[in-house]
């Protein structure tokens, strides 16, 4: 009699879960039962912007002439931020043609971002202009960089002054400092990711007896994780519905997060001392994996792919250092999702436990350790 029990555990958070299915077998051969484990997954939360230091601040710039029939004006800009997307914009105009720069009080002066593509607004003489200083108080993006020029115009109608442009002044205005406000948090809750069978080391799956197979080449038994093709687990518990006696799933993550779910097989042995007494994990497979769909469910077959690992076949010795069937070095992928939809799907399939002729009479005991992990497999 060959013995696979598969233990039941509920899973945790969002993260690598494991499930270790451990069992005994006779020679025929078989396998212990363990445990699944879970890992959470943390909770995904959203900070507030800190700001950082930005380069320059009230740096005054040179100014560029524009051509004009009346005195040459010179306009120079200067930005100051307050943090928190709060910038005040001081154009200082004077004429260029008296002496000692006198400052010129009639006009308006606009400020742009990005050369002239966003106007931001214009000050005007009388309104925001003081000894020809015009300033414009305005909020834009934290911790985005911005190129910003005044352009000064002369009261319509006037002689007396030319226009002109100032030189653009680059900067980039952090977040808030030390300004009053309210930091908003949230939590997103990230769901749960769990992995469950019925099966424990006092009820195992009983394999069966490990027989010839017909060229009487080697031994092999197989059986199903659920005979009942009329099974179904319960949508959104883990632990399933008793009745189904295969691998159910639970996916409730958030944002549709895609999961792997892998295979890993030790080796057998009847606890003696010869390689006679060890079967190669390699030997161990499972195959016919099939979806349990859960009625009225949103992650349905569709959402998931198998992939059958066939036990080896003919069996290979215990000191193999191969990776056929669900042995080697490294899991096998068996089932993955691509994050489609959440709920709950039921996984059956078939165990086969193939072992050479050279192999000894005995109840010999393995592990099968199942890995439900978010994320898509690794190359």
């Amino acid at each position: 009699m060959a013995v696979l029990p598969l233990p039941r555990r509920l899973g945790c958070p969002a993260g690598a879960l494991v499930a270790v299915l451990g069992a005994a077998v006779t020679l025929a051969a078989g396998m212990p039962a363990s445990a699944l484990a879970a890992q959470p997954r943390l909770v995904s939360r959203a900070a507030p912007v800190h700001a950082h230091r930005r380069p320059g601040s009230l740096a005054p710039a040179g100014a560029e002439q524009i051509a004009g029939s009346a005195d040459a004006t010179a306009t120079a800009l200067a930005e100051a931020g307050g943090g928190g997307g709060a910038v005040t914009f001081t154009a200082t105009v004077t004429d260029q043609a008296a002496a000692g720069d006198l400052p010129v009080t009639a006009g308006s002066v606009s400020f742009y971002s990005n050369g002239a593509s966003r106007p931001l607004g214009t000050a005007t003489s009388g309104r925001r202009s003081s000894a020809g200083v015009y300033t414009l108080r305005v909020r834009l993006g934290s911790d985005r960089p911005e190129s910003i020029v005044a352009v000064y115009t002369p009261p319509a109608g006037s002689r007396r002054y030319r226009s002109s442009r100032s030189a653009a002044v680059s900067f980039t205005e952090p977040g808030c400092i030390n300004c009053a406000g309210v930091q908003t948090v949230a939590d997103l809750p990230a769901g749960m990711l769990s992995i469950s069978t019925p099966y424990t080391a006092t009820d195992p799956l009983n394999v069966g007896t490990l027989e010839l197979n017909s060229a009487a080449t080697f031994y092999s038994a197989s059986a199903p994780l659920d005979p009942d093709a009329s099974d179904v687990p319960t949508a959104g518990t883990s632990p399933p519905d008793p009745t189904f006696t295969g691998i159910t799933i639970v996916d409730t993550q958030s944002s549709n997060l895609p999961w792997t779910l892998t295979a890993w097989a030790s080796p057998l042995s009847d606890g003696g001392t010869t390689a006679q007494s060890l079967i190669s994990g390699e030997n161990v497979g499972i195959t016919g994996l099939t979806a349990v769909p859960v009625p009225g469910n949103s992650l349905t077959a569709a959402d998931v792919t198998f992939v059958d690992q066939p036990a080896a076949d003919p069996p290979v010795g215990p000191t193999d250092t191969g990776s056929l069937g669900l042995g080697g070095q490294n899991a096998h992928v068996i089932v993955t999702d691509a994050g489609q939809a959440e709920g709950t799907i039921g996984i059956n399939g078939t165990i086969t436990i193939n072992a050479p002729l050279s192999t000894e009479p005995g109840a010999f005991g393995g592990t099968i350790v199942l890995t439900l992990s978010t994320g898509t497999p690794s190359s």
